[in-house]
């Protein structure tokens, strides 16, 4: 089965069909592969004789009869994603299924990635919204908590298509990509499977801490709500992302230049006031370097931005900070969090200026385990990130991402890209809620 970010090759974007019926998602395990094939054939078999109408609940009986708890033990195993009868049998009678139990070892654990400001897009998961019930519980959960804090109604700009508020800006982008990356977390804590490892970039470090378990929810409402009050003083500016080493940059990182973010060994980037960041981006192009201007309009993880770090910091007053009960990874230090740095405000508010480490933090993460990354955010980002690394390249690791790269306005592929990461959940030897995983297909929650 040719994978793409942990899921199988099925051809088009998600948001192609976004017309179509609801996607559903199909399951089946057999104790080898001669029985797994069999079961395969018998199941497109069975879905040819399915009147339209019946799709659904054909989909339902899917996992009672061939994946369900008598056959939860079998180590082959296999998913399909799809929206109607005809898609199901051409991907079943395509696809190969993998063993997964690694040297008798089980699954690999789930390892959490929440991505940060650069990520965000208008309605990122709002397809989720009002169909998956601990996805919505916690935005909700988010929503009151921000607003009572004195942070702008989010509500609506998050589900337009064309919020008035630029979704690049900090003030709408970083709250969001904090609240969705938790009510990921939530929804995937709800399918069963819990996170052995977590590791945030930029605003997700703090998405981190809170499924972490050092602040709660209604802290991190507090808190973002707080933080959406410091931007102002940080000037005009942002972040440049060029094909290159920290070291290869290090004379353009001079100045009011700095580096901000360390994603890979050839993944950096660049802050500067807007001045000084045209001027270096023209320096870096004329010199044959690959440069990007990243969707973020201020140079934050840069020293300019020091000044709201300190603005934030008193937020941190009310806040119980505990150490982490899952273990975390920090992008500050490249390293796993320690309990002094858990509890310490500046750590946390520093954040905003300090720069980002995610390529060694990931580096360390995955010396310490093999695990299936997964990202709880939009665009893909740090899966693409994470299919660049050698312990991933060589199937040490795997990722998956929980959202597509674009989402649709029905929010559809939303609801079929979190069921193909729950399909490789599956297919890893995760034990899920079928109950849970296949609510977003079956119900829309009241307004």
């Amino acid at each position: 089965m040719k994978h793409l970010g942990g899921r199988a090759e099925r051809g088009g974007g998600a948001a192609e069909s976004s017309g179509a019926a609801e996607p559903r998602l199909f399951i089946w395990s057999a104790p080898d592969e001669k029985g797994e094939t069999v079961l395969r054939e018998e199941l497109a078999a069975w879905l040819q004789k399915t009147a339209p109408e019946k799709f659904g609940d054909t989909a339902d009986a899917t996992v009672r009869r061939f994946g369900g708890a008598r056959t939860s033990h079998h180590t082959v195993r296999g998913a399909v994603v799809a929206r109607d009868a005809e898609r199901a049998v051409a991907l079943l009678r395509s696809a190969r299924s993998e063993a997964r139990t690694r040297r008798g070892s089980g699954p690999r654990p789930i390892a959490l990635l929440f991505p940060g400001h650069g990520s965000q897009q208008p309605r990122m998961g709002a397809g989720l919204y009002r169909r998956d019930p601990a996805f919505t519980a916690a935005m909700d959960e988010f929503f009151a908590g921000y607003e009572a804090a004195g942070g702008k109604p989010l509500t609506e700009e998050w589900l337009a298509e064309d919020p008035s508020v630029s979704i690049d800006s900090g003030e709408l982008g970083q709250p969001l990509l904090y609240a969705v990356g938790l009510a990921l977390a939530r929804m995937v804590e709800s399918w069963g499977p819990r996170p052995t490892a977590l590791l945030g970039h930029s605003i997700g470090e703090l998405a981190a801490a809170t499924v972490s378990g050092v602040l709660g929810a209604a802290d991190g409402a507090r808190l973002m709500a707080a933080r959406s009050h410091t931007y102002a003083p940080v000037p005009a500016g942002g972040l440049l992302a060029v094909a290159a080493s920290a070291e290869e940059l290090a004379p353009y990182a001079v100045g009011e230049v700095s580096v901000a973010v360390v994603n890979g060994p050839r993944q950096t980037v660049l802050g500067a006031p807007e001045g000084q960041l045209a001027e270096v981006e023209r320096r870096l192009c004329a010199d044959g370097f690959l440069a990007r201007r990243a969707r973020i309009p201020q140079p934050f993880h840069t020293p300019h931005a020091l000044v709201a770090a300190e603005l934030f910091e008193p937020a941190f007053s009310d806040v119980r900070l505990t150490p982490p009960v899952v273990p975390l990874y920090s992008s500050a230090t490249g390293a796993r969090v320690n309990e002094e740095e858990a509890t310490r405000p500046r750590f946390w508010a520093r954040q905003m200026s300090d720069p980002v480490f995610f390529g060694p933090a990931l580096d360390t993460l995955l010396c310490d385990d093999e695990v299936l990354l997964v990202e709880a955010g939009p665009g893909r980002a740090l899966t693409t990130l994470a299919l660049r690394h050698p312990a991933v390249a060589r199937g040490d690791s795997d990722a998956v991402a929980l959202l597509p790269a674009r989402g649709d306005a029905t929010g559809s592929a939303d609801r079929e890209e979190a069921l193909w990461a729950a399909a490789r959940l599956w297919t890893e030897g995760h034990s899920l809620d079928w109950r849970a995983v296949n609510a977003m297909a079956k119900f829309r929650l009241p307004v």
